[in-house]
């Protein structure tokens, strides 16, 4: 059309393993919370925000201009997950002068169960993707989000389960990440 302005995005790196390292960060902390090797959530609701969030968020807006509805997607409900996760955590606190009570084990559980259900569904782009070190990150998300939903619906004894399963996540997501900087500058690391 007559004074149509097209803007096209010709920047040739991906910001892909920004997004992955945020993930991976924030889900190995968390992880190791859940297994009893940190003692406290400072560092894991840290790596949330400025990791898991930020990072994430960022990674899915950029992907977005570069037209990769998947990855846009992905990594900007996520990367909005982990800001969703501190603030329940945060707000009986007192963020933002918050008053309310903390979150009942009943209304995390559901909480986490409809995220896993959404990283399922995401897990079958994945298999069309054909990136086997994505198809792992996502499979291993998914067993994320079901076992911390089991341990919120009362089997607690699976925290430590949970949070190994966490942990995996949190590294597969830091391997994903670092090949695709190291195959980015040459080498080749299997994805």
């Amino acid at each position: 059309m007559e004074g149509e302005v097209t803007i096209k995005d010709t920047t040739a790196g991906s910001p892909a393993a920004v997004g992955f390292y945020g993930l991976g960060f924030a889900a190995t902390f968390a992880g190791l919370m859940n297994m009893g090797m940190i003692p406290d959530a400072l560092m894991v609701i840290a790596m949330a925000v400025m990791l898991g969030g930020f990072a994430e968020i960022f990674a899915g807006w950029q992907l977005w201009r570069k037209g990769d509805t998947f990855g846009a997607t992905a990594f900007t409900i996520f990367g909005l997950w982990w800001f969703g996760f501190s603030y329940i955590n945060l707000a009986p606190l007192g963020l933002f002068n918050a008053t309310w009570d903390a979150a009942s084990a009943t209304s995390l559980a559901y909480f986490t169960l409809v995220w896993g259900i959404i990283a399922t569904l995401l897990t079958l782009g994945t298999l069309k993707i054909g990136l086997k070190m994505l198809t792992v990150v996502f499979i291993v998300l998914d067993l994320t989000f079901f076992s911390l939903a089991a341990v919120f619906f009362g089997m607690t004894s699976l925290l430590t389960i949970a949070g190994i399963i966490t942990f995996i996540t949190g590294l597969a997501a830091l391997y994903l990440a670092t090949a695709l900087v190291l195959n980015a500058v040459g080498m080749k690391m299997p994805m």
